[in-house]
């Protein structure tokens, strides 16, 4: 009967607030876009739009206003629940309660005067003959609800084909012979060229380009506005002929190739002179002359050269160790010819101290506190050797629906990295274009503390280089990358699992791990100026095959030993790719999928346990802890989660992204996935991969989740439940059939992915 009454109570209070209660008057509530037609102009011979896809959807964005209750997709309008709340707390007062849930929780009517359906007609419209469909038709219709003061729209429009290049010309019949080779010399970069679709957006880029090209060339004085456009549609058979051309009237020294003459350098207010010493000196320290001149491309008897200027101050910067770099230029009194390079920049604080006290919170399903104290230390020998350590002093405790199975931790850990600019690189495919390359030398340390089970020491050593290739496409490769671990004082119950399972025993050997690795990282993520991104990281590792060709055997074993102690020999590969897609301004669809393999050999018989994978937390299998589920349908009844962990994992996950305020967001999501070993274990039956049936192996766990902005940080809460899991029999894998409490709440920092 309560719950008669309660579903009565809350379908009475929805539908008694109309979202039309608080209009302004006159106006009518806009509820949405309800078609949007795109008709080709039919002529004698067929054709198509060329880039159909890509024209329509920015149409479509353009054109598809989001009504109060829209959850970002195209005709489809929920519960206006915000609305709601603003009709609820609706006060003209600036402040009070009513004011502030009005402000930060509810949302007022998108009325159709806002929505100006002509405006955006005749945008869309500019649109399609930017992209030379001129003659497009623009049309449009408001529709009037007859009872309540409601309107939706629609919109037609008639595109016809497109104009194209005939001919792409360049005029230099009036200029210097020396300027009209360069200006031939741009032709096979160019943007445009015959066939191609008339494009605005192109004929600008190609505008550009040349006066870019110019620059590089020498030629200081030239400017975008000095560059004329011409177009003749007068042609026939919709065609264009498009010509370039510069001013009439420009000064002989526009066509002439500015020469740099002289160059100062100022560091912090400081003229460097240039003498035999090895650095340049200013009050607050020095800086080794040779890789400063190497990085200042602009130098004295060299043409002018933009891209010089850009990669020269780009390369300063980033050094870590100087900011506000310019490099500005000044014409020779009695030469027009000759310029003056001036280099400045200055000094950043060289020494910083910080301590941290803070609540600790670690996405595997830990929470707890922590003490920290960070160091920093810029050009400690004078060439941008930057170094930078943490130290760490943590307790953690488990959160989540397993934390019961969890066992608490606690530990220290030491992370140092030595980074600096690698000037002149060993390989030709490293260069300067996109970043500075990197060299760098890091040391990482931890002591932990598992309370149930040991005590592990370990520590990773690498060094290699970080470049770019492209402005989103970033590479890792450590040369040397090694690793060591070592377990003490093991406890009864950690000792009778290895007794159990020979596997998780040799996983867990005293062994180093030294080998090589290579990260690629392509990040093309913002969807701040679009509609979609996407993000992959993929990381190759392979160890131990150097040292199995110069290590000796050690006959009581039959392993190969490096400094007494076993070193392990495999081949690694992980990969993480995300995909982000826009749905209006306060919506975003957001989908990752991560995935790694890894497999021993030689001179080990299991892949290290802290090279093998786990699934779970807060970032993962929302609500699942970390270490809790897998490999497989492997059921751990020991409550060891030292044994949950595989060789192969997969993982996908979902989550729809809703703004609901200025501070306040919502999410539905959905993860799936499991870890497997490769081969069969008898110690722990049903974890091996089964090729056929990865999906129906997998967990399955879905939520919704507030997040919420404090500017610093988002504070995420999320509360999710495990649908399906595959550790059950048939008839009980899924929540309604085990009825199993298999739900919970997370918290988080930042967004899972």
């Amino acid at each position: 009967m309560i719950k008669k009454v309660f579903i009565l109570l809350t379908f009475w209070l929805i539908t008694s607030c109309s979202g039309t209660k608080h209009l302004p008057e006159g106006e009518k509530l806009y509820v949405g876009t309800r078609s949007i037609k795109i008709d080709k102009v039919e002529y004698e011979d067929p054709w198509k739009i060329s880039r159909s896809g890509s024209k329509k959807s920015l149409a479509y964005y353009n054109l598809w206003d989001l009504p109060n209750g829209s959850f970002g997709i195209p005709y489809f309008r929920g519960i206006p629940f915000r609305l709601i709340f603003y009709n609820w707390f609706y006060t003209e007062k600036e402040k009070g309660f009513s004011h502030w849930m009005m402000k930060n929780f509810g949302e007022p009517p998108v009325i159709i005067s806002r929505i100006n359906p002509e405006l955006k007609a005749n945008k869309v419209k500019n649109l399609y003959e930017n992209w030379g469909h001129f003659g497009t038709e623009a049309s449009y219709e408001v529709r009037y609800s007859k009872k309540k003061p409601k309107a939706s729209v629609y919109y037609t429009f008639r595109i016809p084909k497109a104009y194209t290049f005939r001919n792409i010309q360049y005029l230099t019949d009036s200029l210097p012979e020396s300027f009209i080779y360069d200006f031939r010399n741009y032709r096979k970069d160019a943007v445009l060229h015959p066939g191609q679709d008339f494009d605005l957006g192109n004929i600008r880029k190609e505008k550009s380009n040349i006066i870019n090209h110019f620059h590089d060339a020498g030629y200081y004085y030239l400017r975008e506005t000095n560059l004329n456009l011409l177009a003749d549609t007068s042609v026939g058979d919709k065609q264009i002929d498009v010509r370039f051309g510069l001013d009439d009237d420009l000064p002989n020294n526009f066509f002439k190739k500015q020469l740099i003459t002289s160059q100062t350098i100022t560091i912090d207010s400081v003229l460097q002179k240039y003498s035999d010493e090895k650095f340049y000196h200013f009050p607050t320290g020095r800086f080794r002359k040779k890789l400063l001149d190497s990085l200042v491309l602009v130098k004295p008897g060299d043409q002018y050269s933009f891209t010089k200027v850009k990669t020269s101050i780009r390369n300063i910067a980033e050094l870590g160790y100087f900011t506000n770099p310019l490099i500005s230029f000044s014409v020779e009194a009695n030469d027009s010819i000759k310029l003056n390079s001036r280099v400045s920049m200055q000094v950043a604080d060289a020494t910083t101290i910080g301590f941290n006290a803070k609540a600790n919170y670690k996405n595997i399903g830990y929470i707890g506190p922590s003490v920290g104290l960070s160091f920093n230390q810029l050009n400690i020998f004078g060439g941008a050797e930057n170094l930078n350590v943490d130290i760490d002093a943590y307790y953690d405790l488990p959160i989540g629906v397993f934390k019961e199975r969890i066992s608490p931790s606690s530990g220290i850990s030491l992370n140092s990295t030595l980074s600096a600019p690698l000037a002149h690189s060993p390989f030709r495919f490293i260069t300067q274009k996109h970043s500075l390359p990197k060299k760098f030398l890091s040391f990482r340390a931890e002591l932990n503390d598992r309370k149930d089970y040991f005590n592990l020491t370990s520590w990773n050593a690498a060094t290699g280089i970080t470049w770019k290739s492209r402005p989103n496409l970033t590479h890792r490769f450590s040369i040397v990358d090694a690793t060591y671990s070592n377990i003490k004082n093991p406890t009864v119950k950690f000792d009778s699992l290895t007794a159990e399972n020979p596997s998780l025993e040799a996983s867990l050997i005293d062994q180093f791990i030294i080998g090589t690795s290579y990260l690629l990282r392509y990040d093309n993520s913002s969807t701040e100026n679009k509609f979609f991104g996407t993000f992959f990281e993929g990381k190759v590792e392979s160890a131990g095959n150097l040292l199995s060709l110069i290590s000796p055997e050690n006959k009581q074993t039959g392993y190969k030993e490096f400094l007494s102690v076993q070193f392990s020999q495999l081949l690694q590969f992980s990969y993480d790719f995300r995909a982000y897609l826009r749905l209006g301004a306060n919506n975003q669809l957001a989908f990752r999928h991560i995935g790694g393999i890894g497999s021993a050999y030689g001179n080990s018989d299991q892949m290290p346990y802290i090279k093998q994978y786990f699934i779970g937390g807060s970032t993962s299998l929302r609500p699942i802890n970390a270490r809790s589920v897998g490999p497989g349908r492997y059921l751990e009844l020991n409550e060891g989660e030292v044994n949950q962990v595989g060789d192969m994992k997969l993982e996908w996950n979902l989550e729809y992204r809703i703004k609901l305020g200025p501070r306040l967001s919502t999410a539905l999501f959905a993860d799936a996935g499991n870890i497997w070993l490769l081969e069969p274990d008898p110690n722990r039956p049903d974890a091996a991969i089964r090729w056929n049936s990865i999906f129906k192996d997998s967990y399955l766990t879905a939520g919704i989740g507030l997040r919420l902005d404090v500017e610093v940080l988002i504070i995420r809460f999320d509360y999710g439940a495990v649908l399906y899991a595959p550790i059950f029999i048939d008839g009980e894998k899924w929540i309604w059939q085990n009825n199993l409490p298999l739900y919970g709440a997370v918290i988080g920092f930042g967004l899972p992915f």
